[in-house]
């Protein structure tokens, strides 16, 4: 599979991803608007440099990596759609954008697919074992979220998935007080079945460099028989068995991974492992969509890349977005 790498700041890491990649997929072509870093990432992958969609020869390049943010990523997913090409979008992205794209991918017989990311790296993998071996004693009951603006929709990805689903989610603000919104604020998700307790850290720094960034993706699972914590990003994952579920000389809490030091080199080893390891489901979804032609494309893809997935998440984080309107907005993570 060619794949062309859109945007060279974050795309960044699917070029190293792809770099390092030793299955039968391949870094073909990056487009971005010119700049010499650029210029400099495909001379150095020896491969061409695109400014824009038509340049790109037919046929070419069979999945395309859109990390570029805001309305500009949104054009440019649909012109690569137009032009029979798979696309890997980065998140997030609103409802009415993704109606559009999955319109468009429909049309020309194509995949649409949103890469939230963290969910894929090894604490948040942990996380999700130890939740399917605490569900074989009985249901999550309840989850808390603490996050920041920028990782928002990647947490909820996280709790989607282990939920199978955020439809049907309705978002309850407390009542406004003052004339500005707090620097911290507190939510309740519903649904029919469960509540989520999210907690932002509601502002951040002008220039997207993480100084104010004090919460990233902080999740726990609540049963009946204990508590399964994901305490940062890149973990520690900890479950603390409730003491009645258990006689008290057994009693122990439990590490269901052991997160020894990691350095800057290992978690950027991880999150470029992510990104393979979302490009290579998506040229598994292609596989299956080639060899079952009269099935509809979403039948061969992971439940949070279906369409309807993805919808919800995306109206979930918009809701919450307005429930909380911040002071400063961004676009993309």
């Amino acid at each position: 599979m060619r794949v062309l790498v859109c945007g060279s700041n974050y795309g960044a890491t699917y070029i190293r991803a792809l770099a390092a990649s030793q299955d039968n997929v391949r870094l073909a072509g990056i487009l971005s608007t010119g700049s010499a870093r650029s210029m400099a990432y495909a001379h150095q992958a020896q491969v061409p440099h695109y400014t824009d969609v038509d340049s790109i020869p037919d046929g070419s390049i069979d999945i395309a990596c859109v990390a570029v943010p805001g309305e500009t990523g949104n054009q440019l997913s649909l012109a690569l759609l137009s032009k029979g090409i798979h696309v890997l979008c980065e998140h997030p992205i609103g409802t009415a954008q993704m109606n559009k794209a999955f319109a468009v991918a429909k049309e020309y017989g194509r995949l649409f697919q949103v890469n939230a990311h963290f969910a894929d790296l090894l604490a948040p993998q942990a996380f999700y074992n130890g939740l399917s071996v605490a569900k074989h004693m009985g249901p999550p009951l309840h989850f808390d979220l603490a996050v920041n603006l920028r990782t928002l929709y990647s947490s909820l990805d996280i709790v989607g998935r282990a939920l199978g689903s955020l439809a049907d989610i309705q978002v309850i603000a407390p009542p406004a007080t003052g004339d500005s919104p707090p620097m911290f604020a507190s939510l309740l998700l519903v649904s029919p079945t469960l509540h989520i307790s999210l907690f932002c850290q509601n502002f951040a720094s002008a220039a997207d460099d993480g100084t104010a960034t004090l919460l990233n993706h902080r999740c726990s699972a609540t049963f009946a028989h204990g508590n399964l914590l994901l305490a940062e990003t890149n973990g520690p994952v900890i479950w603390f068995p409730s003491p009645v579920s258990m006689p008290i000389q057994q009693w122990r809490n439990y590490l269901p991974v052991d997160m020894n030091q990691i350095d800057a080199h290992a978690l950027q080893q991880q999150r470029d492992h992510a990104n393979r390891t979302v490009i290579n489901q998506m040229v598994a979804a292609i596989h299956g969509q080639a060899q079952t032609a009269h099935q509809q494309p979403t039948h061969q893809q992971p439940t949070h890349q279906q369409p309807e997935y993805l919808l919800a998440l995306a109206s979930v984080w918009e809701q919450v977005l307005q429930a909380l309107q911040p002071a400063f907005d961004q676009e993309t993570a």
